[in-house]
């Protein structure tokens, strides 16, 4: 019997896991952050953005990700009307960043702006996502396998929509999979687990990227989930491990 892992399976038609989106510019990273994961888990426990919870969940979750499809990157291109809040904290109204005031009763006086704002997406991608930690009845509250007193939902039965990195990203499968003990690590679950290779005329790549967070990683992320005014995010190491495809199982 090997360590209690929970495992995801992230695939729609789009995912968007915004890694430096600020602002008009919105970002994609090429897989899921983890913090865009405890945001998922927190649509399906019902706990909402400013929860401390959210926080501690990041703290008590070790978090891998493997690409079993990596999908297409585009930019959707959109213009947004309104009363835009600057990075320093004014409003933009008619005649954009040039001209600015400080409060929104002030802006009113003036028409709305609008706003250039370039949207990345990820097509068709794919991904299997691993959880674990030493709090292993936390992952069986989790996977709605043991009852919470506090949580109104879970992974099973989730209080809220749960999306693929933004509202507009719906899963087109369950997101999640099923608790094992069949793997030592999360290391061994992404070497070990099944993949589904691509549809018929797509060839097949030879390895798939994997990430796995751990102390002594020689990559650095800002994707760590940090409750604040700001949402800025906390660091977080992890490693980046290139899996082969020929010694993967087949699977649905």
């Amino acid at each position: 019997m090997g360590e209690l892992l929970l495992l995801l399976r992230l695939e729609g038609p789009l995912q968007s896991w915004g890694s430096r989106a600020r602002w008009d510019v919105r970002d994609t990273g090429p897989e899921p952050t983890k913090s865009g994961v405890i945001g998922l888990l927190g649509c399906a426990m019902g706990v909402r953005r400013e929860d401390s919870l959210l926080e501690q969940l990041d703290y008590s979750l070790r978090f891998a990700v493997r690409a079993d499809g990596p999908g297409i990157m585009a930019t959707d291109y959109h213009t947004v009307s309104g009363y835009h809040r600057t990075a320093a904290g004014d409003y933009r109204v008619r005649g954009g960043s040039t001209l600015a005031v400080k409060s929104l009763t002030k802006a009113r006086e003036f028409k709305e702006s609008t706003i250039i704002s370039l949207r990345d997406y990820l097509h068709d991608a794919r991904f299997l996502i691993v959880l674990g930690g030493e709090d292993e009845m936390l992952l069986r509250q989790l996977a709605g396998e043991a009852p919470h007193p506090d949580w109104p939902g879970d992974l099973g039965r989730p209080r809220w929509p749960m999306y693929l990195g933004r509202k507009s990203c719906v899963p087109t499968r369950p997101v999640l999979c099923r608790l094992t003990t069949e793997y030592r690590d999360l290391r061994h679950a992404l070497f070990e687990e099944h993949w589904n290779p691509p549809r018929h005329g797509v060839e097949s790549p030879a390895t798939l990227d994997g990430w796995i967070e751990c102390s002594d990683g020689d990559q650095e992320r800002q994707d760590a989930l940090r409750v604040n005014e700001g949402r800025f995010y906390g660091f977080r190491r992890c490693q980046h491990v290139e899996i082969p495809t020929s010694s993967l199982p087949r699977g649905s």
